[in-house]
């Protein structure tokens, strides 16, 4: 799995100077940093998924089980909440993580549906580790419009989004992300959680694991979450 080093470092600064970034609408957590897609009643569990945009693993996951983890969602049984790192930026040099997540957080300002869409399609499109083709925000849009253009995600064609992305509104948010990512403790990427049990999404020797396989590990988390 990827493993994490320090950030790419920018300290979050919102424009004009305010010591806060400017947060996502939609988004949870202390200072919005987390985004949410499914049930937002705090009553239904949470699923943390630890995350970098350019992380061949997370990419992965998302191909080999991640429509079944929707799934649990969009069933309303459970709610993902995601956090992301950035290291990646800083291991292999760019801002390519840094600016994707700046993106997201323009789709999820939109909402939920336009969030998942333009994290799947990211996935669905990362270049290669060590390609920082998303630091280039002319190559996020891109991808957002061909989003647009197969699900109708509205949000994904406003001026709104397009104006976010490319003026990197979001970026302080996005760096103030993944400082709560080095503090969350946890070590690399893609790593998931549901109360106090791991979730894993690779084999003992780094396959990625179906979907089929995936399900009754959030099932049995599930039940010992019900159980207390």
């Amino acid at each position: 799995m990827s493993q994490p080093a320090h950030p790419d470092g920018t300290p979050p600064q919102a424009p004009g100077g305010s010591a806060d970034p400017v947060t996502p609408a939609h988004t949870t957590g202390d200072r919005g940093l987390v985004v949410p897609y499914g049930p937002v009643d705090d009553g239904v569990p949470a699923l943390a998924l630890y995350e970098d945009l350019r992380c061949p693993y997370c990419a992965a996951m998302e191909r080999s089980s991640g429509a079944t983890i929707r799934a649990f969602a969009d069933a309303g049984r459970l709610r993902l909440e995601y956090h992301f790192a950035t290291f990646l930026d800083g291991m292999l040099g760019g801002r390519g993580s840094r600016t994707a997540l700046g993106a997201l957080g323009a789709a999820a300002n939109e909402g939920q549906a336009e969030f998942k869409a333009l994290h799947e399609a990211l996935y669905a499109n990362q270049p290669e580790e060590r390609d920082d083709a998303y630091g280039d925000a002319a190559n996020l849009l891109a991808v957002a419009r061909s989003v647009h253009a197969v699900t109708g995600a509205g949000g994904l064609g406003s001026d709104a989004f397009r104006l976010a992305v490319q003026d990197g509104g979001y970026l302080p948010w996005a760096a103030a992300v993944a400082e709560a990512f080095e503090r969350s403790g946890i070590r690399g990427t893609p790593a998931l959680r549901l109360g106090e049990q791991d979730v894993h999404a690779f084999s003992r020797d780094g396959k990625p694991l179906s979907g089929q396989e995936v399900a009754p590990q959030i099932e049995a988390a599930l039940s010992a979450h019900a159980g207390g």
